[in-house]
């Protein structure tokens, strides 16, 4: 039986590290890495065998629109963030932040992290899904 491939949402306010992270990432579990940009705005069907979505945190914001956030668990096992140091998100990307850590889906990484420990938490967040669980858009 082949193992399911992980649904991850990589976010950071440093553009180029995360899209550095995003992509080796998407090649470490062969799944093709999506621009948020092109799920959120252009609405891009979700691949069903997996993905690393990249963007930052205040696109997530703004696309939830008013008044509520994005339901992350339809489609993340796991929100990645990239954390930029001695930089501040912004209150639109706190807001983004607190909502994915109070419902247990998002851990934090320097930007220097090894991506093995990034790796793990990915597959911890991944045991126990089926592939009966579809993703869905955002």
């Amino acid at each position: 039986m082949r193992a399911l491939a992980p649904r991850v949402v990589v976010i950071g306010a440093a553009e180029g590290p995360r899209l550095a992270r995003a992509g080796r990432l998407a090649v470490h579990y062969g799944v093709p890495r999506l621009p948020a940009v092109d799920v959120l705005i252009r609405r891009r069907p979700l691949p069903v065998d997996g993905y690393v979505i990249d963007g930052a945190p205040h696109l997530l914001d703004r696309v939830a629109g008013v008044g509520g956030l994005l339901p992350a668990r339809s489609f993340a096992d796991l929100v990645v963030h990239l954390r930029a140091p001695g930089r501040t998100e912004g209150e639109e990307a706190g807001r983004v932040l607190r909502y994915f850590e109070a419902r247990g889906l998002l851990a934090g990484f320097g930007p220097d992290a090894p991506d093995g420990e990034i790796v793990v938490a990915i597959d911890a967040a991944v045991r126990g899904r089926t592939a009966a669980d579809p993703p869905r858009w955002p």
